[in-house]
């Protein structure tokens, strides 16, 4: 942020940036650093990376710039020119790199949920091994002090009270192995839970993806039953046999059509009567009310500020309603007949009818 809403602070990276071959080079014909995202972990990924790579000349702008006499140049120097602040950033930087992959899987509008789970499975055993491997810190600790020697930074610790609660103050003998207890072990044992408790442990849940036509080859005895045992509680079935025989009439009817549906929102269209299939359609009902992520929640926000400006502040919620349904699925066709027609019986129910 010091420098995305500074124009001097800017140029004088950039000016930076070009006495420095080393830098320029590892950041690939960039000019400016990305600014840090707090809800996308694919962009925070590429804004360390950044950072790291040019942090020299961070420090030599931003110190060039507190010369001159910028008060907020001289604090992001004292800031930054911390080990702690620099351990931090190798640290995160290295862990985040085997998650990045992951995110970008999860961020799609199109994604497979249980293919999400085998990816999450492969990181989490990644760090793991990562985290029971003692190389691969002190890889990650030389380069903090090779960092920090290059700009007369020394590898030293926080100052240790006895009564400090709000920073990790578990004993060790050497700086390396402080940071080691304190930093690294704590940060990945916490992304793994969050891993686990956020994709691993609805896996039983993803399984209901089976009951999409197009997946119907991958669903099993076994996965049948999970898909029960899990959705037990929410769908009609009196029973287990009541609801394996919804699905085998599901298989049968999917064997005889030659068009399968690929989605889950193109599969609840293709359930005309309720009555039916009532427990195939609640399943596939609540699977897709639990998006992977919460990118599509974030781009309806962003529809939401391109439609209703400064310009535009007295728009009533109906008419913003309508047309961020008209903006968001601009690729799907509008029946204008039945548009007409719904208006003209005044049943009006803005334009989400024309979407279900």
């Amino acid at each position: 942020f010091a420098f995305d809403y500074s124009a001097k602070r800017l140029l004088k990276f950039e000016e930076s940036l070009e006495l420095n071959a080393d830098a320029k080079e590892a950041m690939e014909r960039k000019t400016k650093l990305k600014t840090l995202c707090e809800t996308r972990w694919f962009s925070r990924v590429d804004a360390l990376s950044t950072f790291l790579k040019c942090y020299g000349v961070v420090m030599s702008s931003l110190q060039e710039l507190a010369d001159d006499g910028d008060s907020k140049a001289r604090s992001y120097v004292c800031s930054i020119r911390q080990f702690d602040f620099i351990v931090a950033l190798v640290t995160a930087e290295h862990v985040l790199t085997p998650v990045n992959p992951l995110s970008a899987l999860l961020q799609g509008k199109s994604q497979d949920l249980l293919e999400a789970v085998k990816e999450c499975r492969a990181v989490i055993n990644v760090l793991r091994e990562e985290r029971s491997d003692d190389s691969v810190w002190d890889a990650i600790y030389a380069k903090s002090v090779e960092i920090g020697t290059k700009h007369d930074v020394a590898a030293t610790v926080p100052r240790v009270v006895a009564r400090q609660r709000h920073r990790g103050n578990a004993p060790a003998n050497t700086p390396s192995e402080y940071w080691k207890r304190n930093l690294y072990l704590p940060f990945v044992d916490h992304l793994i839970t969050e891993l686990t408790d956020r994709l691993v442990i609805n896996e039983d849940r993803f399984s209901a993806q089976y009951l999409i036509p197009s997946e119907l080859s991958g669903l099993t005895a076994e996965t049948i039953t999970r898909i029960h045992e899990t959705f037990g509680g929410d769908i009609p079935a009196s029973d287990k046999q009541e609801f394996e025989q919804e699905v085998q009439r599901w298989k049968a009817r999917w064997n005889i059509h030659g068009d399968k549906p690929a989605t889950l929102a193109d599969t609840l269209r293709c359930i005309r009567e309720l009555t039916l299939y009532p427990n195939i359609y609640r399943c596939i009902e609540i699977l897709l009310c639990m998006p992977a992520s919460s990118t599509s929640a974030e781009r309806s926000f962003s529809v939401m500020r391109r439609l209703k400006t400064y310009l535009r502040a007295t728009m009533g919620g109906e008419r913003m309603s309508s047309l961020a349904l008209l903006h968001a699925y601009r690729e799907r066709e509008i029946d204008i007949d039945m548009v007409v027609s719904e208006f003209a019986m005044q049943k009006p129910r803005r334009l989400a009818f024309v979407f279900e």
